[in-house]
């Protein structure tokens, strides 16, 4: 069966925004340019955030399972001192506050695992002058389907998709991404609702669309209008990326997405 091309939207075919989105991004980014200049500790956000974090534990039927902060944070080994030793990892800043609330229920956990370089093995290896490849080891962990939730601080905006989070037992994790590209054995782009659905099945999926529906119900409550994705995926032809933010570096169109929820130094 032959397959049906997506319509596609001629070049000289204006991209009309939301009226409030419009202008928030005006607002914000009145030279045209998207960087890491502004300061998250005068946003908005800040006199919402205990309220919103006193909601999202109170909703019947689901958890706050994972939390992240617009500023990133130094990350050091076990054995480091910090007051001695580089950070091993420095998290980067973004300019948006992520909160991923799971239902819950067997069906919105699952078992997983993750390999990694097996250092007492390589150590070995060393050792011997036996070098060879890098020797692997499995580490199981635990993953959790629910809501990912980014609130701008820039503006009172914010976008929910369905996403997972995994654990594993040597301390690393996954962390909820606000757009999962996913593809099917085929090569094939899913969507990632689509995706959900199917990996848990009709029942399930209609408890993950309910609690999505209760968390924009306490957003809207407290002013903040969640974008849906027909809005977050317009591009705004104007902007263009700053040298601290990681937007349209390679050339890509910056959306309305990545106006209000990117990454920088």
């Amino acid at each position: 069966m032959a397959r049906k091309r997506n319509a596609v939207r001629s070049r000289n075919q204006k991209v009309v925004l939301r009226e409030d989105v419009r202008k928030a991004i005006e607002q914000v980014w009145p030279e045209g340019v998207v960087d890491m200049t502004f300061d998250p500790e005068e946003s908005y956000f800040h006199r919402l955030m205990p309220r919103l974090e006193r909601a999202f534990l109170r909703i019947n039927g689901a958890r706050l399972v994972h939390e992240r902060a617009a500023k990133g944070n130094s990350i050091w080994d076990e054995a480091a001192d910090p007051e001695e030793d580089p950070p091993a990892y420095t998290e980067n800043s973004r300019s948006y506050h992520l909160f991923f609330v799971c239902p819950e229920g067997e069906a919105f956990t699952y078992e997983t695992e993750t390999e990694i370089i097996d250092e007492e093995a390589l150590a070995d290896q060393f050792e011997e002058g036996s070098w060879e490849s890098e020797p692997m080891v499995t580490v199981p962990g635990r993953g959790w389907i629910g809501c990912a939730l980014a609130i701008s601080l820039l503006a009172p905006f914010a976008v929910i998709s369905l996403n997972d989070r995994s654990v594993f037992e040597d301390g690393s994790s996954t962390e909820p991404e606000i757009e999962l590209n996913i593809e099917n054995e085929d090569g094939d782009s899913v969507h990632q609702e689509e995706h959900f659905r199917e990996l848990i099945g009709e029942k399930a999926f209609a408890i993950l669309q309910a609690l999505r529906g209760k968390i924009s119900a306490i957003l809207e409550k407290l002013g903040i209008a969640v974008l849906p994705e027909e809005e977050w995926r317009k591009p705004v032809s104007w902007l263009k990326g700053g040298e601290e933010a990681f937007v349209g570096t390679h050339g890509e169109p910056i959306r309305v997405l990545e106006a209000f929820f990117f990454e920088g130094l």
